[in-house]
């Protein structure tokens, strides 16, 4: 059975602080170490619009790693790694007789708040290459394909912790439940 109240909102604000900031700074270094490696040096602006699109494929793949994660979070706990995830979530689930809705609507809310947090680093790396020579149009093109490789792992890896925790605090319910139908 999923808690609410104070508990589980303000444990999903500070995963979702906690977790967006560790994940820019994951995915921002990984970014920045791909351009500063050179690996990708000899890669057009057209190969490197490829793999833009390879790295938004992986980076997909982790996030849905992580709603599903962050689905099951949700249901067992009351909580989410992201606060408008659980929002949508618990109001969904109030006016809604069905499953489903709050599902979707969880998943809605963490795509759309990741999908916002992509326009930092477009402006970043593309108003650097527009306002010094020191950064190509294909350097921003790199460091944005490392930053996605970045949080595709990150995405990954919160969804193994997620899923972790959600497995113990299920063995931990399931204990106490049966700990307390034992007739005394």
């Amino acid at each position: 059975m999923a808690r609410g109240g104070t508990v589980s909102w303000g444990a999903s604000l500070v995963a979702t602080v906690v977790s967006t900031y560790a994940l820019d700074a994951f995915a921002g270094a990984t970014g920045a170490v791909l351009v500063g490696s050179g690996a990708l040096a000899q890669v057009g602006r057209s190969g490197m619009a490829a793999l833009l699109l390879v790295s938004y494929v992986a980076w997909g793949l982790g996030l849905r790693a992580n709603l599903r994660a962050n689905g099951a979070l949700l249901r067992i706990t009351g909580t989410s790694t992201n606060i408008l995830s659980k929002a949508a979530y618990d109001l969904t689930r109030r006016h809604s007789t069905g499953t489903r809705a709050p599902q979707v609507a969880a998943a809605l809310g963490y795509v759309g708040t990741e999908l916002a947090k992509e326009v930092p680093y477009y402006l970043g790396a593309f108003g650097a290459a527009a306002l010094t020579d020191a950064v190509t149009s294909t350097g921003a093109l790199v460091f944005l394909t490392g930053a996605n490789l970045g949080a595709a792992l990150y995405e990954y890896g919160l969804a193994r912790a997620t899923r972790a925790f959600v497995h113990r605090s299920a063995r931990t319910s399931a204990r106490t439940a049966a700990e307390t139908d034992v007739p005394r």
